[in-house]
């Protein structure tokens, strides 16, 4: 029964602090109110659910320049751990039904993520690039590339377009190992556990920005290997099949 009240204040949490996101937004509209009020989301949701967060590394990173972090999906939690335990607040390329709750969805666009519909490819491209922009103007961005979240025994196959976003933006990907989250809030349970959450940020992952050729895709799929290698390492995780 407890795991469920927990679930119940992550819920109540998740609400309140898109509530009063939403109503920053009408005295600060450059986001920078509603990016503090989602790094305070993640640490309330660290505090009241019961949950040892662990962050390691992350010192060699430029946090004040733009990049695209990559990490594994292994929970609904993922997105209020990595909020607490990054030094800044990030904008998350995230599945288009997430913005259809109403508060919640307009709190998601005002801390600067993008939808994507991934069923339709000419939109998904559309919001790709719309990422890439938005990093190339100065704004960092978190993505899964997994795609879906998993249950945390292992680093799945990686999506193609979080790659191409990386490239068209040109910026450092910061890869990131979760470990812990699947066990605290199960995949397709209402149920929250306390437990430990691990982060553990790797160095960043330079790629050849500023030239005049577009990146093949046999170089798109060694980049992918690589950071896929890495979140393996950073998170202790073996690498599956779908």
């Amino acid at each position: 029964m407890e795991e469920r009240v927990r679930a119940c204040i992550a819920v109540g949490l998740t609400l309140g602090m898109s509530e009063l996101g939403v109503l920053s937004l009408a005295v600060d509209r450059s986001g920078v109110t509603i990016r503090k009020v989602a790094r305070r989301w993640g640490q309330e949701m660290v505090s009241r659910l019961g949950i040892e967060l662990v962050v390691r590394g992350g010192e060699d990173v430029d946090w004040t320049r733009p990049v695209v972090v990559m990490a594994n999906h292994n929970s609904h939690l993922d997105i209020p751990i990595l909020y607490a335990s990054l030094p800044r607040s990030f904008g998350m390329l995230a599945k288009s039904g997430l913005f259809k709750f109403p508060v919640f969805g307009r709190a998601m666009t005002g801390v600067g993520c993008v939808s994507i519909d991934r069923d339709n490819k000419s939109s998904a491209h559309a919001s790709i690039q719309r990422a890439a922009a938005q990093v190339r103007g100065g704004e960092g961005i978190v993505v899964f590339p997994e795609g879906t979240r998993g249950d945390g025994k292992g680093i799945r196959s990686f999506k193609r377009g979080p790659f191409h976003l990386a490239q068209a933006a040109g910026v450092p990907i910061v890869p990131i190992g979760v470990r812990g989250t699947a066990a605290i809030c199960p995949r397709d349970r209402f149920t929250v556990y306390p437990g430990v959450a691990e982060v553990t940020i790797g160095s960043p992952i330079h790629q050849n920005a500023g030239g005049t050729t577009r990146p093949s895709p046999k170089e798109r799929t060694k980049l992918a290997d690589t950071v896929r290698a890495e979140i393996a390492r950073l998170s202790g995780l073996p690498l599956v099949d779908d």
